[in-house]
């Protein structure tokens, strides 16, 4: 933990190399090709770098409980969140960080699963791009959110269902609360991400103009701080919901609030599997897989959206992090 994080995350680049051979055979995704690409981080380079502070706490966690599976609360809950939250955190890398370096034992186990979250990711960050481009009107945004939800769900080996899940395949398996039982700060912290990364949807949609959203984006993030800075209680202690947090999003996009939704599930569903000591490591691999399959396809615990939206109320707003501290209306 003395390494300085340039050394750090120069040292995780160069190991990206030797890893490389490992990756899973499914050609690398990449971008959708257009000229809002890198608006966000342009107009907001310390919260895009944010991003890839998150990568690298979601990273650590995998690699960690993988490589040692008998890691005691304090590993994580002390040790691992003082280090994220106090140096990561606070000086993010400015370029997004190659997984197989930070966790190449992780990747390895599960390439298929690492690549669905990077290209989930990924369609995260272009529609931030989308809705901080000022040279697009709201029409305009729609139809370029529609096309790059067109672009992800066209790796159908990636892509997470656009299909609202119930909450057993989270929480009504076997394996189900392990993580959190085990660690319930780090899972905390994990789940403050996500309302990050939802709740920067309600800044750029709610904005009128430039100056609007950047003070909108700098109150969600303020209000992220707080999360963190009063840890563990301030902590949300339920997992971020979509419609709860992201309301104006999830109205006007609701897919991609529902693939959004199912992708921060699998996170939590890894973790879990991870977990559990009473899974051997001999199956941690086969489990997971199944669960990603699971979460891509459209048929296994579907549930109607109205249903997803009610279990949202009804898992408490407070409870997930609070609204997102947002001023304004869109026009269409």
């Amino acid at each position: 933990m003395a390494r300085s994080l340039k050394a750090l995350f120069v040292t995780a680049f160069v190991a990206a190399a030797g890893n490389s051979a490992a990756q899973v055979s499914a050609y690398p995704q990449t971008y959708l090709a257009a000229p809002y690409n890198w608006v966000f981080r342009n107009r907001f380079p310390q919260v895009d770098a944010l991003f890839n502070a998150f990568d690298y706490g979601h990273a650590i966690l995998y690699e960690t409980l993988w490589r040692r599976p008998e890691a005691q609360t304090s590993e994580l809950d002390s040790v691992r969140f003082h280090f994220i939250t106090s140096q990561v955190l606070r000086k993010p890398p400015s370029v997004p960080l190659d997984e197989s370096a930070i966790g190449p034992n992780w990747v390895r186990l599960a390439p298929e699963v690492a690549q669905m979250f990077e290209w989930a990711h990924l369609f995260h960050r272009q529609l931030y791009d989308i809705w901080s481009d000022d040279r697009l009107n709201p029409a305009q945004k729609d139809v370029e959110v529609a096309r790059a939800l067109r672009y992800y769900a066209s790796r159908g080996d990636l892509a997470f269902s656009s299909k609202p899940k119930n909450m057993n395949l989270m929480e009504g398996q076997p394996y189900s609360l392990s993580f959190r039982k085990r660690f319930p700060k780090y899972n905390g912290l994990i789940w403050s991400y996500h309302w990050l990364q939802m709740t920067l949807y309600e800044a750029l949609l709610a904005a009128k103009s430039p100056t609007e959203r950047k003070g909108n984006v700098t109150a969600v993030v303020a209000r992220f701080w707080t999360l963190v800075d009063g840890a563990p209680d301030s902590l949300p202690s339920v997992m971020p919901q979509s419609a709860a947090i992201a309301p104006r999003f999830t109205a006007r996009y609701p897919e991609a609030a529902i693939i959004f939704d199912n992708l921060h599930s699998l996170h939590d569903v890894v973790s879990d599997v991870l977990a559990d000591p009473s899974i051997p490591a001999s199956a941690k691999r086969r489990t997971i897989l199944r669960a990603a399959d699971q979460y891509r396809d459209s048929t296994t615990s579907i549930t109607s959206i109205d249903e997803w939206k009610s279990m949202a109320d009804a898992m408490g707003l407070a409870r997930m992090g609070g609204a997102a501290p947002v001023t304004g209306g869109y026009d269409r």
